[in-house]
């Protein structure tokens, strides 16, 4: 039994540090396995698996993070209440800046595109 793990560790040098016992390190090969490329090879989990979960995750982040952008700019409107809060219009004037300056970077981010250089 203590060959084939060492077998294995030669091939996946990930496991070669970790103390894990028989079970974890059966499991965690399992894992690596299906990431690990062979000679050039294509990873073996399909184009369509890996554009799926790609496309599950950016819907997934998409409403977390949007919702909490959503809610810090409402909190940033709550402090305009002048009955609550005092505040200088150079020290408004900088929030809006700011708040302005993060919308544009995340548009100008989603509208890059690779961009292929030519020299000539």
């Amino acid at each position: 039994m203590g060959y084939m793990i060492q077998e294995v560790i030669n091939i996946n040098k990930c496991l070669e540090s970790k103390n894990l016992n028989l079970w974890d390190f059966i499991k965690e090969n399992e894992i690596l396995s299906k990431f690990s490329k062979k000679n050039g090879e294509k990873c073996k989990m399909t184009d369509e698996k890996l554009r799926k979960s790609r496309r599950e995750r950016f819907v997934k982040y998409r409403e977390q993070r949007v919702a909490g952008a959503v809610r810090a700019i409402r909190l940033c409107e709550n402090m305009a209440n002048r009955n609550s809060y005092e505040y200088t219009d150079q020290e408004a004037d900088v929030i809006l800046r700011a708040l302005s300056d993060a919308i544009t970077s995340a548009r100008n981010a989603f509208k890059k595109k690779e961009k292929k250089t030519k020299y000539f």
